[in-house]
């Protein structure tokens, strides 16, 4: 049983981590082009503090977050403090 959760959690570890260069490029277009969509922006910030509890996509998240509280620091500084909450040792 455990070696079972063990495998689909390294499986889905996996998809996370195929999935971070699609994101990543979201992220470099939302910046480039300015763009300050809350909606969309806290979606991929949610996206990323659930990659964050298997330790991926933290650079991601940070440059996006940095980038958010650039015109919405309130929002900014709650997904930094529930990144550190759902993420320390």
């Amino acid at each position: 049983m455990l070696d079972e959760i063990l495998r689909r959690v390294k499986g889905i570890k996996k998809q996370m981590e195929e999935n971070l260069p699609y994101i990543n490029d979201e992220i470099q277009a939302l910046i480039k082009n300015k763009n300050q969509t809350v909606d969309r922006i806290e979606e991929i910030l949610d996206i990323l503090l659930n990659y964050g509890q298997l330790r991926v996509g933290e650079a991601e998240f940070k440059k996006l977050n940095t980038y958010y509280s650039s015109f919405n620091p309130t929002n900014a500084k709650f997904y930094t403090n529930s990144y550190k909450e759902m993420n320390e040792d």
